[in-house]
């Protein structure tokens, strides 16, 4: 510590000699003493009512922070830069955020209440196409799916970093996005001779037959159509239009053709028609579901490949318990009523069974069979006639049915075998084991008689048929031989004979 002339003077007319020599040795010292020498004088001033402005500020000071902590100051002045550096910056940094929150406040009360219903993620992407992944962390994290629930905002605890965008996102949402998103295709569709274009090409029209129909030339058709097109393009790119339906239908990544009529109205197949023409990656139509898929939809293709594992035929009462199960490990991002949808899309229901394709009389018959006559229907029954029609109906609903009980007795002779004396069984419904009904038909070929008798060759394997099958005589067994090997032997009513026999 250096002191000019008049400095060292004055010290030592006000503190004496030995003082001044002491501060001078042990600079360090000095300054704490002259700190508390500063407070020493500020209560002085105080005591005797003399008013000095930097004594006032001293004995503020003291008194908010205390006579320990200024005595510390006083010994660890060194280190006082750097707190009052960080206290300042937290201190400011304070101020800052104070005001920020004052300033979502607003922006929070300025939101749309028409956008209140909206999926945020959804809003985000038509905020930010590109970018976003900021926002929909920060909601997230806030655990707010819906804008509706924004207001939770006010009691989170928000990064400096995310505030602009979240500013400028409020700002956006200060507009009620589907009006808007509305009223601009409206206006890109003001002249009805845009509309005739449109729905000409979406109903397979010529230039030819539009430029007649317009009376104009088949080359300003297509300048038109171009014109259209190329407005439309910039509409998406500036609204995304994709996005804020998604953000307002029931489903996150599905929006289907009702939804968009409910913003569009008689517009909507010409919405559809041109957003079709964008070839925007983020929403691929799928006329089978009438829908756009919104985003990557991979969820879609493994949702298409479980369609792939269900039966041909499903019941009406097992149908939803089937699909929820099939669909319990996929994280789908639409209700399970469309996702039910997607899944069925390939079959029909008949009364009370989904079947993968149409069904006929003839598979609706098997079905009954093999539902209610597992063990075989008498033929040629009218009481048993009467039963099955039941059974058809009860399972399939008002189908047309022959009246004649014959026609369907035919029919039911075709689709089954003999099973025992007037009695008929569908083939699915026989129980044996390959290797018994190889061994019979290798006994067939290795037997001496060229004719074997149907009731002989049951006696032959009697006790394994009995243990190992569900055939109980002869006539099963015949249906059964006749069925499998109606190529290799001839069978007549009581035998079976080896076609090469002499």
């Amino acid at each position: 510590m250096v002191f000019d002339l008049d400095t060292v003077t004055l010290l030592i007319d006000v503190l004496g000699d030995e003082m001044v020599k002491f501060c001078l040795e042990n600079p360090e010292k000095a300054i704490a003493f002259a700190w508390l020498f500063s407070f020493s004088i500020a209560e002085f001033d105080q005591k005797y009512n003399i008013k000095s402005g930097v004594s006032k500020l001293l004995l503020s000071a003291q008194e908010a922070i205390g006579e320990d902590l200024c005595v510390w100051c006083a010994n660890n002045f060194q280190e006082l830069p750097k707190i009052t550096a960080a206290l300042d910056s937290c201190r400011k940094s304070s101020d800052r955020l104070k005001k920020s929150r004052g300033d979502l406040k607003q922006l929070l009360q300025a939101v749309n209440p028409y956008n209140s219903k909206a999926k945020i993620s959804s809003l985000i992407k038509a905020f930010s196409p590109a970018g976003g992944e900021n926002l929909i962390r920060l909601f997230r994290g806030a655990e707010i799916e819906y804008l509706s629930k924004i207001n939770r905002l006010n009691s989170q605890r928000l990064d400096e970093e995310d505030l602009p965008d979240l500013r400028q996102f409020l700002r956006w949402l200060r507009e009620d996005r589907a009006a808007l998103m509305i009223r601009e295709f409206q206006n890109l569709f003001g002249k009805s001779r845009y509309r005739e274009i449109i729905r000409g090409r979406i109903e397979g029209a010529t230039l030819q037959q539009m430029s007649l129909g317009l009376g104009i030339s088949r080359q300003r058709v297509r300048q038109l159509e171009q014109k259209i097109l190329s407005r439309f393009n910039n509409y998406v790119a500036g609204f995304s239009p994709h996005y804020v339906l998604s953000a307002f239908s029931e489903n996150s990544d599905c929006v289907t053709a009702d939804d968009i009529c409910q913003f569009f109205g008689d517009l909507t197949d010409i919405f559809i028609f041109c957003l079709q023409e964008n070839n925007c990656p983020s929403a691929r139509w799928h006329s089978e579901l009438q829908s756009f898929i919104i985003g990557g939809g991979d969820w879609y293709e493994r949702l298409i490949e479980r369609r792939q594992q269900l039966p041909e035929q499903i019941g009406l009462e097992t149908v939803n318990p089937l699909l929820a199960e099939l669909t319990s490990d996929l994280e789908l991002p639409i209700t399970f009523i469309t996702a039910r949808k997607i899944l069925l899309s390939h079959h029909k229901l008949y009364g009370k069974v989904y079947l993968r394709r149409k069904m006929s009389l003839a598979a609706m018959y098997s079905l009954v069979l093999k539902k209610y006559y597992p063990n075989g229907i008498k033929l040629y029954n009218e009481a048993e006639a009467h039963r099955f029609r039941h059974y058809v109906h009860k399972l399939f609903g008002n189908v047309y049915l022959p009246e004649n009980n014959r026609a369907i007795a035919v029919r039911l002779a075709d689709l089954t075998i003999l099973c025992d004396k007037g009695k008929r069984i569908l083939p699915d419904c026989v129980v044996i084991p390959r290797e018994l009904l190889a061994k019979i038909h290798d006994a067939i070929l290795q037997s001496e008689q060229p004719e074997i008798m149907f009731k002989d060759l049951f006696e032959q394997f009697k006790n394994e048929l009995l243990s190992n099958t569900n055939i109980s005589n002869r006539y099963f067994l015949q249906g059964l031989l006749r069925y499998s090997y109606a190529r290799e032997f001839t069978f007549t009513r009581y035998t079976v004979r080896k076609n090469n026999a002499g």
